[in-house]
């Protein structure tokens, strides 16, 4: 006999409905709450089982900044130009550098007369000497031979103590004049060398100036932190950063991770759409605390360790920008 189809039963048609549509939405509510079980678990104590961490794409950086007060007059480069090593990057205005050169200039002016006057006197006792050298030869001559015919009385006592008398002050004056001439060498020298030392100081207070331009050191890309012409600036206020050399990765570990992470451990890094492979290059032995963006609102705010990251591939992430350094669980590592 041929099997009837079972037919709902008209009378419970709208109960059967409800039957099969509940079961589907239990379906559908559990799961979420197994996923949202799973994501908050994940987000507690993932972290200990499952290498996810987070970092910031960095170069080696310089620091620019300002030797002197003033204000900035001119700026040359914007936020991720290319520049040189020498490239002009900005150019400050400063007052008080412009006056400590002036002194320095008119100290030097002072210096350089003294140092010419100084000259001028030992020229003069170059051609006074041989005349004073020679009177005193000639009144001691003189004066020896008064004394020899002093005893015959051809020569009055008188006459003999001038002659002495003159020697005695030729005499004088060769030796102030010698004297006089070693103080002037011995001071011209000591002057010579505070100028040459004065003349160095000058040299590096204009090399430090350079009529206001500050110039890169190195080559590499201007940072995010540019000056606006009109901006005063003080002694030691950072103007600018340049970013050069390789790009590595700074990584922040997490203080409860279950397993070992070890330096030549490959990962993953990905930011945004791209990615690229790495290894961490060292486990650094200082900590620093994490940024605000990194933080867990779940956890007070502490301090972690940090990894330094390298890239195996030619960087494709930003400067400063934010990646998820991701590869291994429970001790397995995928990243190859």
């Amino acid at each position: 006999m041929k099997r009837l189809r079972k037919q709902p039963r008209i009378d419970v048609l709208d109960a059967q409905q409800r039957s099969s549509s509940g079961k589907l939405g239990r379906m559908i509510y559990l799961a979420l709450v197994v996923l949202f079980l799973g994501s908050l678990a994940y987000y507690l104590i993932g972290s200990m089982v499952v290498l996810s961490i987070d970092g910031t794409v960095l170069k080696e950086r310089y620091s620019v900044g300002a030797s002197y007060p003033g204000k900035v007059v001119d700026v040359y480069v914007k936020e991720g130009d290319q520049v040189e090593a020498g490239t002009p990057l900005l150019r400050v205005e400063s007052f008080e550098m412009v006056q400590e050169l002036a002194n320095f200039a008119l100290r030097d002016s002072d210096l350089s007369i003294r140092e010419g006057q100084l000259k001028g006197k030992l020229i003069a006792f170059e051609a006074v000497s041989p005349l004073a050298e020679r009177t005193a030869r000639e009144t001691q001559m003189t004066a020896s031979q008064f004394e020899a015919v002093s005893g015959r009385g051809i020569v009055s006592s008188l006459s003999k103590d001038d002659a002495l008398r003159n020697s005695l002050q030729a005499a004088e004056r060769v030796a102030q004049l010698q004297s006089e001439k070693s103080a002037t060498e011995y001071e011209l020298k000591l002057l010579q060398q505070s100028r040459a030392i004065f003349r160095e100081a000058i040299g590096k207070l204009n090399s430090i100036y350079d009529n206001g331009y500050l110039r890169a050191s190195m080559p590499g890309i201007v940072g995010a932190k540019v000056p606006i012409p009109g901006q005063i600036v003080k002694f030691g206020d950072e103007l600018m950063q340049i970013n050069g050399g390789s790009s590595y990765i700074l990584a922040y570990l997490p203080d409860d991770y279950l397993f070992n992470i070890t330096e030549g451990m490959p990962v993953k890094v990905k930011g945004g759409a791209q990615s690229a492979k790495g290894r961490i290059d060292a486990i650094l032995t200082v900590a620093d605390a994490l940024p605000a963006e990194f933080q867990n609102m779940f956890r007070p705010r502490d301090r972690s360790r940090l990894a330094r990251i390298t890239l195996d591939e030619k960087n494709p992430f930003a400067v400063s920008q934010k990646v998820t350094i991701s590869g291994c669980a429970f001790g397995y590592c995928w990243a190859r």
